[in-house]
């Protein structure tokens, strides 16, 4: 997939939100979880629609697990 700054400051938020100190190691393993989804789709050499939707609803996964304690 072409490199999208909309997907790079997305993945920038994901680190700066795992690298806060008052997050715990759950959180910030189901955080680490999103970012590598986010990556998996920016290595895609041919992503379409339907992948982006697909890695958009596992990010929401992970972090809907990570904050809903």
């Amino acid at each position: 997939m072409r490199r999208f700054k909309d997907l790079e400051a997305c993945i920038a938020s994901l680190k700066a939100v795992q690298t806060q100190g008052d997050i715990e190691p759950e959180q910030k393993r189901d955080i680490e979880a999103a970012i590598a989804e986010a990556r998996r789709l920016r290595r895609k050499q041919h992503a379409d629609s339907c992948d982006a939707f697909a890695c958009v609803r596992k990010v929401t996964e992970c972090l809907l697990n990570a904050f809903k304690k």
